[in-house]
């Protein structure tokens, strides 16, 4: 049975290597519920979220609930989060440029409704704004 499972771990990585290096966008993978921040599409916590432990370098590469209102376009979390659960002894910095680029906001604590913070985008606040994030432990 060992022999038969190989083929198909193989399978799947290939499937995956495939869709990344043609430029498919992968959601991210689980993340404990008691690790990282949990970004939302509304403020007050609403809307799709997804839970997040590592670096995204690019949000516009996460599989995710907002488009542009292109035809055919794939939705992500490019310029999409508008509230941020911290859990205890993690931090957020969510920049407004991939790559961890431009403007930036350090959030050591739950962030309820990101127009609350002064930052470069719409009405001079960090709402739908992040295009990239980092997370790491206190």
């Amino acid at each position: 049975m060992t022999i038969k499972l190989r083929p198909l771990v193989v399978s799947a990585f290939v499937v995956f290597a495939l869709l990344v290096a043609c430029g498919g966008i992968p959601s991210l993978g689980p993340t404990p519920a008691d690790e990282g921040i949990v970004i939302y599409l509304h403020a007050s916590f609403a809307g799709p979220s997804q839970a997040i432990n590592v670096d995204v370098h690019d949000l516009g590469k996460v599989q995710g609930p907002c488009t542009s209102g292109q035809e055919g376009e794939t939705p992500t979390w490019n310029d999409c989060v508008s509230s941020v659960r911290v859990l205890p002894g993690w931090t957020a910095t969510l920049y407004e440029d991939p790559n961890y680029k431009g403007r930036s906001v350090t959030l050591t604590s739950d962030a309820p409704d990101l127009t609350d913070l002064q930052g470069p985008c719409r009405n001079r606040t960090f709402n739908d704004c992040a295009s990239s994030l980092r997370v790491a432990r206190q």
